[in-house]
């Protein structure tokens, strides 16, 4: 896995959003996405067959019964 400046990312992305991290908060919010960043790792290690993958159904009202 590469490294990520998660210093650069938070600031890029709370300014993106006009959301501030305070200080006091930022080490937490760095551990919460090296720790997402490890689990998408693992998931993406995993071989998927292309031909094996399937959508899920989708459920539709029939005719008539949507929300009123």
């Amino acid at each position: 896995m590469t490294r990520v400046d998660w210093d650069a990312w938070i600031d890029t992305a709370s300014a993106a959003m006009d959301l501030p991290v305070a200080g006091a908060h930022r080490q937490g919010v760095v551990r919460f996405l090296e720790l997402a960043a490890e689990m998408a790792a693992t998931l993406e290690a995993v071989p998927l067959d292309e031909a094996e993958l399937a959508l899920a159904p989708v459920f539709r009202l029939p005719e008539g019964e949507g929300p009123r």
